[in-house]
This record gives structure tokens, C-alpha cells and sequence, in this order.
């Protein structure tokens, strides 16, 4: 991280604040109450004001007949304001994520994550300053990875499969026979009829990442969607610019395609993010911070690994220095060739197909490994957006 941005942080953590944020950090999960971060990262983002309406949330005298965001005259009493500017607060904490619109009213957000991943409105950013990004970054990896080892661990012991896993570049298997809707990324698309292009939640954060990837990759879809367009942080896109995007735009970059785990189209939850090791929360713990766990505990491979046929390869290195995140593919000697070719450590392999996609000989293809039935997740589950 850049010495200037650091002070700021130390500065923004350092501050004397309102025991107040301690009880709002309490909504986002009671553990955060003592967090070394999240109190002085919510008093960057809201008032004092602002504090004690979301304490003060739900409003119990609301009339039915109001819209999600309009709280009743006794709420704005209770607070000690008047209603509109009440419901002026409650606009811009929504804006900033922290509230739910629901029939019942403006409600707090009562998950971490949750609130994290919806971060992304750019209305905010100077008002907030690189100082407010890059201690959340800090907060994920350090204080938040204990407690997500643990979920780790809990599933594992569970015998629960992943909710996310990597979805492969379609390129780089629309040639083998045996592909399951849920494998593919047009079938996926088309399961959907609105979409939205976000800017990415993790992306950022991480203000001491050397990665060049762009910052609006997220595609949401459905009801997800959305909600992201209400909100003012996704810009509305067609099904045509969707697959563009998905196929072609992102193709030249070192980015994995992360969804849900399904192979039902129309059950892969409303997003798709585009990771990259050096600024995605999730990759980022494994592979830069370090975990108990490898990987592909995090995000569940998929149904697919990269072969190399060795006669076709060239030994540019293309698919080991630029193309892998995960160390799978390298450069070795054959006992037949004299230069170094490409080969692909199956056990490392998550199946992404971008060294694939983009290898110059063709000496890089994809084979299946796991049946469709490793799709499907729990029948519990009841996340998935209808569209």
C-alpha cells in the first residue's frame, strides 16, 4: 500500500468516535462490536444521526400503504426529527448499502459480507476517500479471515459442497461433447432476462494490488440486478453486451468466472464475478494473504482440467506466465523434446480454461473429470434468484 494512503488509514483508525458505531458495527454481526475496524469504517460512511436511525430501525407504526424507503411520524419522533429529514438519511444510508428496502420498510443490513458486497456505488468515492476502501481491504485480510477459516472448516466437516465455483471460459470448451447447461455461459445468460454491469466490491479495496484489471466486471442478473440498478451502482446492459462482455471483452484478461453451483441455469444465483488472485476477497486469502486451506477449498473447481498435447505446444510460456493464477500450467522438459513445453498440474488445475482460450498452437484443450451431479448444490439452499 502507498505510504500516504497507509497514514490515512492509521489516521481514519486512530480517531476518537461515538460508542455509537460500536452498536451499528453490532447489526452487521455481534462479534464486530469489538472489531479494530468496522466501528471507525462506519463512522466514515454515516453520521451520528444517521447511527441512531439505524438503531432505531425497524419502524414498528409503519403504514403499509408507504413506500420501502418512508418511515412513519412516531419513528421520526422517536429519533427526534422530522420525517422528511428522516427519510433523507435513510435514502443516502441505502445509497451507501447499508439499508434494505423491504415491504415491511427500510431495514439494516445484518450480515458483514452482505453489506461489503454491495460497496461498490462510485457516488461515494471522494466523500469517502482511498483511506475508506483500503481499511475494509485491511479488515478482510486480517480480522475477517479467522472467521472465515472457520466457515471453511465447518463446511468441510459437514460434508457440504461450495456455494460458488469456477465457471469455465466457454471458448475454451465449446468443442466437448458432454456439456451441461450449468457449464455453460450462454445457457446461463439466456436463463436470464435482465442485466447490469457493476463495478467490483473486492477490486477497490486492495489499493496495493500490481494487477491491471478493470474495475466494472461484475454481471448481475434478475431480481439481483435489479436491485443494483435501483440502488444507482449497476448500469443496465443488454443479453448481447452480457455474452460480449463474458466471451470476448474479458478474454484478454487473467480473470477466473466465478457463479454459483448449479446446473440448472436458471438456479445460478444472480452473479457472476470476473477474480483475480491480487483483488478478489475470496483468492486473495489463499493465494496472497495465506490459509490453512488450499484454493480450491474456497471456490469449488470446475467440472474441467487443462490438458497439453506436447507435439503442438511452442514453448512460449504464454499459459504459465500470463494466463494461470494457480501454478498449474509450467514450463518442463520432455524426455522427446529438447525445449521446454507446456504442462498442467491437474492437481492445481481449478478448470478456469483461460490458458486454453487463448493458446497459440492449440496444444492446451479442456477435459471433463467430474459428473454433472457435482453441480448441484444442497437441496437447503434457498438463494437462488428468480427471473
Amino acid at each position: 500500500m502507498k505510504p500516504e494512503i497507509m497514514e490515512k488509514v492509521k489516521k481514519l483508525l486512530s480517531a476518537e468516535i461515538s460508542p455509537i458505531y460500536k452498536e451499528v458495527a453490532g447489526l452487521l454481526g455481534k462479534q464486530y462490536r469489538e472489531s479494530r475496524y468496522l466501528p471507525w469504517i462506519l463512522a466514515r460512511c454515516m453520521t451520528e444521526q444517521q447511527a441512531r436511525i439505524c438503531l432505531a430501525l425497524p419502524d414498528t407504526d409503519r403504514d403499509p400503504s408507504l413506500k420501502k424507503l418512508e418511515v412513519s411520524e412516531a419513528f421520526a419522533a422517536r429519533v427526534g426529527l422530522d420525517r422528511e429529514t428522516v427519510e433523507k438519511d435513510i435514502v443516502n444510508l441505502y445509497e451507501k448499502s447499508f439499508l434494505n428496502p423491504t415491504k415491511r420498510g427500510p431495514r439494516p443490513m445484518n450480515s458483514f459480507m452482505e453489506w461489503f458486497d454491495l460497496q461498490n456505488h462510485t457516488k461515494f468515492d471522494q466523500e469517502l476517500g482511498d483511506e475508506y476502501f483500503a481499511a475494509i481491504g485491511l479488515m478482510l485480510d486480517y480480522e475477517w479471515l479467522e472467521e472465515k477459516e472457520k466457515q471453511i472448516g465447518a463446511r468441510i466437516a459437514s460434508g457440504q459442497p461450495h456455494l460458488a465455483r469456477i465457471i469455465p471460459r466457454w471458448k475454451a470448451i465449446k468443442d466437448i461433447p458432454g456439456i451441461v447447461p450449468g457449464d455453460d455461459m450462454r445457457e446461463i445468460l439466456k436463463a436470464h432476462s435482465l442485466f447490469g454491469l457493476i463495478n467490483c466490491a473486492c477490486r477497490r479495496r486492495y489499493k496495493d494490488r500490481e494487477c491491471e484489471q478493470p474495475d466494472e466486471v461484475c454481471l448481475v442478473m434478475g431480481n439481483v440486478a435489479q436491485s443494483s440498478i435501483d440502488r444507482g451502482t449497476a448500469r443496465k446492459i443488454t443479453y448481447e453486451e452480457a455474452y460480449d462482455l463474458i466471451t470476448n471483452k474479458l478474454a484478454k484478461y487473467q480473470m477466473v468466472q466465478v457463479g454459483s453451483r448449479s446446473e440448472d441455469p436458471k438456479k445460478v444465483i444472480g452473479l457472476i464475478c470476473s477474480c483475480h488472485a491480487d483483488c478478489c476477497v475470496v483468492l486473495r486469502t489463499p493465494m496472497v494473504v495465506g490459509s490453512r486451506y488450499p484454493v480450491w477449498e474456497h471456490y469449488a473447481k470446475s467440472r474441467f482440467r487443462a490438458v497439453v498435447d506436447p507435439e503442438k505446444c511452442l514453448g512460449c510460456g504464454t499459459c504459465a506466465k500470463k494466463r494461470c493464477q494457480f501454478k498449474a500450467a509450467q514450463m518442463r522438459v520432455y524426455p522427446d523434446y529438447e525445449n521446454e513445453r507446456s504442462w498442467v498440474n491437474e492437481e492445481l488445475c481449478m478448470g478456469c480454461g483461460c490458458c486454453v482460450e487463448t493458446c497459440p498452437s492449440g496444444a492446451l484443450s479442456m477435459k471433463i473429470v467430474e459428473p454433472p451431479e457435482s453441480l448441484r448444490p444442497p437441496d437447503q439452499h434457498d438463494f437462488y434468484i428468480k427471473t
